[in-house]
């Protein structure tokens, strides 16, 4: 299997190559056979060509790799981050990749944030008046279709009962947002008939907010709309330690092609520092490597990156005092130790 290794911007261009030399040391370990070729779309090609997305390219993604490493997006130089909707809304939209799997891993357990990924008011309907060089009239539309929220929430609730999950809320805001909020919660009620082991609960997303903050410990699995499960998840971000631990799958559960990516977005005030926290797309990684069914290579991975957060050579933002390359050198050299003292070799039939 061949991935789309995009280092983007900012400080993507600074993680993503750090954790390339984990990636290829367990698909060796491993005998997975993952290899990779690197892109440039980003700012840089932007500002060059006026090109974000080549023309094509969803179609050689789709044809010739499993998945998107996709490091981070955003510019001060393009204030209006075009590019990045061109790019990574592109990606989402293009190869319909309408779960977002966001896990938050807390001092609990892990709470699985699911938001559907390619409508509401990330759709692109709307538009502005101006007047004398002004903007007067601005208009975003909030945009759902049955089907998606369908295929959404049936998807997530299997995914959740596949996992053994108990508990599943649905994010909304149905008394300000009447329809498209009515629509989730009347698909959400319907869905659930189906998955007996599940027990639903239903809340609104600033009442959710503020409970998640106070105690997530009721939460196991939830669920939520494109805008509020961004918002949420850098919420869960910052209870798990900060944005750079947040990693992210989005998937196409149909195709299998997926995107793989950290929170934390393009950082630009952290750039060129070599302190950028790489644990969040070694994370991405990690969420890769379960995607593909490479569970064993998935586990040893957050493994390694547990112990080494919790290291000297960890980044300043986890109370280390390492650079990006000393964290990852740290988990490489983790990896080794257990691959030796797993007695774990290449093979040439997937995993041991």
């Amino acid at each position: 299997m061949r991935i789309a290794v995009v280092p983007g911007d900012g400080i993507g261009q600074e993680v993503v190559p750090a954790t390339l030399p984990a990636l290829t040391m367990l698909s060796e370990a491993f005998g997975l056979g993952i290899d990779y070729d690197v892109f440039d779309w980003g700012a840089d090609q932007w500002l060059a060509t006026g090109v974000g997305l080549p023309s094509g390219a969803l179609g050689h993604l789709a044809r010739d790799y499993g998945a998107v490493f996709l490091g981070a997006l955003g510019d001060p130089r393009i204030p209006d981050m075009a590019h990045g909707r061109d790019i990574l809304l592109g990606l989402r939209k293009g190869l319909d990749l309408y779960v977002n799997h966001r896990p938050l891993v807390l001092r609990h357990g892990v709470v699985d944030l699911y938001r559907e990924n390619t409508q509401g008011l990330y759709a692109g309907v709307g538009g502005s008046l101006t007047r004398f060089g002004e903007v007067t009239v601005a208009i975003d539309e909030c945009v759902y279709t049955r089907d998606v929220v369908e295929r959404f929430v049936r998807f997530c609730l299997g995914r959740l009962r596949e996992q053994g999950r108990r508990k599943v809320t649905l994010v909304h805001k149905s008394n300000a947002v009447p329809n498209t909020g009515s629509l989730w919660q009347d698909v959400f009620r319907r869905e659930m008939a189906a998955f007996p082991e599940l027990t639903g609960s239903e809340e609104y997303v600033d009442s959710f907010c503020y409970n998640l903050v106070r105690d997530p410990t009721p939460y196991e699995g939830i669920l939520a709309s494109n805008l509020f499960g961004d918002i949420i998840s850098d919420i869960g971000a910052a209870l798990m330690g900060g944005l750079g631990l947040a990693s992210s799958a989005s998937v196409c559960p149909e195709s299998g092609f997926a995107l793989f990516e950290p929170v934390h977005g393009s950082a630009p005030d952290l750039v060129g520092k070599g302190t950028a926290n790489p644990y969040a797309a070694a994370m991405s990684l990690a969420l890769m490597f379960d995607h593909f069914g490479h569970g064993a290579a998935a586990g040893l991975l957050r493994d390694c990156l547990t112990e080494a957060a919790d290291s000297e050579a960890a980044t300043p933002d986890l109370g280390g005092k390492g650079s990006t390359r000393d964290f990852m050198d740290q988990v490489t050299a983790l990896l080794e130790r257990e691959l030796v003292r797993r007695r774990i070799r290449p093979s040439t039939t997937g995993e041991l």
